[in-house]
């Protein structure tokens, strides 16, 4: 009976995963996931016939390419679903039901909020908010989520894992501002910089070619951009030894504010500049209160743990091999999937070796 379930969870999440594809790429892009009602193709939008949506199959079947225009199909697609049907089928072998069917839903929504952070580096308010929703509502219906057989104490501890794990995010996030939050580049001659006069979500900073975005750095109305230019010509206007101070929306020189509208020509050379960095964006902070409505306060405490361990090991392991710079931006909603995940799946024995680790049992007799 055991095998029946992990095969059924195994196509069952191939299936689901289908779905999360389709999540995936719409939801951020602001389109709708009943219009149009079934799959196209992101490069000719040709409608997908069902015949060329087989979970898993299919991919392999067309030959990793659209059948219609025959651009190459994203391995991405794949992974989200055989991901999607491993994690399923695993659950169905740890978790009892009906508490399954719960699970399977948080890990829909860990799915869908780790692979749109690692492609736009946000978790949208439609997956979080909605996961603190269905985690509330879930954890009424199957308290066995909280190991308890009371809806309402499994409620109250849904409505705490919550509340705990968005202000220890919050906070983190908070003091992480305050002694992170600004990033300093010191350069040995003075370099040539400019601002790329773009619409608005696509602004940035070049200094010796080297984008700085103004959606990477960019988070609050207070966060401000420093350039201190030896020399720099503003629409025709020629500045001396000043600072130039980015905002989201305008810059300020020399007591003069000018709309980042109005700018159409901004270069200069500069030995200094200073640029705002979000310690972790208030998307995680959402994010693990929708954790925290499945796993509660212990399982949230053991989520951020595990999350900062594995992102922080994964972070210095990038920068050790050259992959990635020590300033960039790194998602933390991945690694928060992986913590919630591990405390899904193995929460209890962990915390019952954990226990065992500090109050072993003594083999001594009186």
């Amino acid at each position: 009976m055991l095998h029946i379930l992990i095969a059924i969870g195994f196509f069952f999440g191939a299936i689901t995963g289908s779905f999360l594809n389709v999540c995936i790429y719409r939801i951020p892009r602001g389109i709708s996931l009943a219009n149009p009602a079934r799959s196209f193709c992101p490069f000719c939008k040709h409608p997908i016939p069902w015949k060329e949506s087989i979970p898993i199959l299919s991919w392999f079947l067309l030959g990793r390419r659209c059948a219609h225009c025959h651009q190459r199909i994203s391995p991405g697609y794949v992974v989200v679903e055989t991901l999607t049907a491993m994690l399923f089928a695993t659950a169905a072998f740890l978790v009892p039901w009906p508490t399954l069917l719960s699970v399977w839903v948080i890990l829909s929504i860990l799915i869908i909020a780790t692979f749109v952070d690692l492609e736009f580096m946000i978790i949208p308010d439609a997956v979080s908010k909605g996961g603190i929703a269905a985690g509330l509502a879930l954890s009424l219906l199957t308290p066995g989520l909280h190991r308890t057989s009371s809806p309402l104490l499994a409620l109250g501890l849904s409505l705490l894992g919550a509340g705990l794990g968005a202000a220890i995010l919050y906070l983190i996030s908070e003091l992480g501002k305050l002694a992170f939050g600004r990033y300093k580049l010191n350069l040995s001659t003075p370099t040539q910089f400019s601002f790329d006069v773009s619409p608005p979500e696509d602004r940035r900073i070049l200094i010796d070619g080297e984008p700085f975005l103004w959606n990477e750095h960019f988070f609050r109305k207070s966060d401000r951009m420093i350039i201190r230019a030896q020399e720099a010509e503003i629409n025709g206007a020629n500045y001396q030894h000043t600072d130039l101070t980015f905002f989201h929306d305008r810059l300020v020189i020399g007591g003069q504010t000018i709309p980042l509208d109005d700018i159409s020509h901004l270069a200069g050379r500069t030995v200094y500049a200073e640029f705002p960095r979000e310690a972790m964006g208030l998307g995680d902070v959402k994010l693990i209160a929708a954790i925290g409505t499945f796993v509660g306060w212990k399982g949230i405490l053991f989520t951020i743990a595990a999350g900062s361990f594995v992102g922080a090991s994964f972070g210095l392991a990038s920068i050790a091999l050259g992959k990635r710079e020590r300033a960039s931006k790194i998602p933390f909603g991945p690694y928060l999937a992986v913590g919630a995940i591990i405390w899904l799946f193995w929460g209890d024995p962990l915390i019952a070796l954990y226990q065992r680790m500090l109050w072993p049992v003594s083999l001594a007799t009186p």
